[in-house]
């Protein structure tokens, strides 16, 4: 026979090739993959449109494997994390870079529909709300000492005023409530029959309207620096979790997989199993923020509602998963672990909300300083 002619499969795949030996390593090619350094073979030249699909394939993977990694993420909870420890790589995405496109996803529907300036504009009609406005005037009577001085050895007079029930009960050296005549239940400002220092209405503090009922006066706002500063803080805190979002959740990871091991320290596994079995369930945490807002974006659900429906499929998953990747036989054992896990979880959230609003009072007081 012609040896010339290739008479097996191997033959007609090396004649194929575009070259005899890997452009980067310089070994003889057996393959399409260099055995080497496994660097495919490809054309010499580069174009346009490989350099673009090279990109959505390695940034975006919106491939077969991303398809099927994100399909038996969502439903069946558990199996990726013991299938990647068992050594099967190949046919599942990277759980950092699952995570990494889910992140994107997420930020991507969040600036596009809402955006940082809706978000700083709650923020502002937070800090001018009535309420708030009150409460940060009741707030700094009571700490001028001078004038609370003035309130408490000063006359009083009993009207009828629109405040909250709550700042009655946080400020009771200022205002005695005698009776309710009007609840809101939280909602907005309250009706009282009220006994309420007589300097606040001679500096008119407290106005009375055309109903009859006395309310503060949010135009002569002794607190205005605080509100100053809550708007400041609060810009401060949107921009802080723009920026770092992806990189504050990607953090939590570690520490996640640091309560796994506190949780299943008789276990006595690896690290390295806790840390991938987080990434897979903050992955999950990642599809269910997108499908929630995208869910709410079209049907204008509360979200209150999703927010309740998020916590309990993220804790069932967790449940299920547990159960699974930690080989626990008790349903009850996998419940309560995955609960207090999912309580250490929402204790790192918190400590990050913490630092972040910290981090926006430093930057906040020396940005006004």
């Amino acid at each position: 026979m012609d040896k010339n002619i290739p008479n097996t499969e191997t033959e007609k795949g090396q004649n194929a090739l575009p070259y005899k030996h890997c452009l980067n390593c310089g070994t003889e090619l057996k393959g399409l993959y260099c055995h080497n350094c496994g660097q495919e073979a490809v054309a010499k030249r580069p174009t346009v449109l490989g350099l673009v699909v090279e990109y959505l394939n390695e940034i975006f993977v919106w491939d077969s494997k991303f398809l099927f990694t994100f399909w038996t993420l969502i439903r069946r909870p558990g199996e990726l994390t013991n299938d990647y420890l068992a050594g099967k790589y190949v046919s599942q995405e990277s759980p950092l870079k699952l995570n990494m496109f889910l992140l994107f996803v997420f930020v991507s529907l969040f600036l596009f529909f809402t955006g940082i300036e809706k978000v700083t504009t709650t923020g502002h009609n937070l800090a001018n709300d009535e309420r708030v406005v009150i409460g940060v005037q009741l707030d700094s009577f009571s700490k001028n000492g001078e004038y609370t001085k003035v309130i408490e050895e000063g006359p009083r007079d009993t009207v009828l005023l629109h405040l909250p029930l709550f700042l009655v009960e946080e400020y009771p050296e200022i205002v005695t409530c005698i009776e309710v005549k009007e609840d809101t239940n939280g909602e907005g400002i309250d009706k009282l029959l009220a006994v309420v220092p007589r300097v606040l209405i001679e500096d008119e503090i407290i106005v009375a309207d055309d109903s009859g009922y006395y309310r503060f006066n949010t135009e002569k706002n002794s607190g205005e620096m605080g509100l100053e500063y809550i708007n400041d803080i609060w810009s401060e805190m949107v921009d802080i979790a723009s920026r770092y979002f992806p990189m504050l959740l990607l953090l939590t990871t570690p520490f996640l997989s640091i309560s796994l091991m506190l949780v299943q320290r008789k276990s006595k596994l690896p690290y390295i199993n806790h840390f991938i079995f987080s990434l897979h369930y903050t992955a999950l945490l990642e599809s269910l923020m997108i499908c929630i807002y995208i869910i709410h974006l079209i049907f204008s659900l509360s979200m209150g509602v999703l927010e309740a429906i998020m916590i309990v499929g993220s804790c069932s998953y967790l449940t299920i998963a547990f159960r699974k990747v930690y080989a626990v036989n008790s349903w009850w054992r996998s419940i309560v672990r995955s609960l207090l896990t999912s309580c250490i979880y929402i204790l790192i959230l918190l400590s990050i909300f913490v630092v972040i609003f910290f981090v926006a009072c430093f930057t906040t007081v020396i940005n006004n300083s």
